[in-house]
């Protein structure tokens, strides 16, 4: 492990995030390409900021591509109408008791 990754392994032990988590995943994975949900990036950019920004700067020297996974809808559920009451039918024509 190189200086520059430790350095920012010991800086992410004080941040209320789990960057560091992400971090340590990227390094032991040796992957060229990680994939990270955007409401992850969203939570890190509101509650740190600047380590976020640290960690996205690493990820880059590392050669390490992120594609941003935006977030499912839920969808609405749909109900499908009751069926409609049935008709009255007609008297039949010409009938005698």
């Amino acid at each position: 492990m190189d200086a520059a990754t430790e350095n920012l392994l010991r800086d992410l032990e004080a941040s209320p995030t789990d960057l560091k988590r992400l971090v340590l995943s990227a390094f032991w994975r040796n992957r060229s390409a990680i994939a990270i949900e955007a409401e992850a990036i969203a939570r890190w950019e509101r509650d740190d900021p600047q380590r976020w920004a640290r960690v996205q700067d690493w990820l880059l020297s590392q050669n390490t591509t992120i594609t941003v996974l935006r977030s499912r809808l839920s969808l609405p559920t749909y109900h499908l109408p009751p069926p409609p009451p049935p008709q009255p039918q007609p008297p039949a024509a010409n009938l005698t008791d």
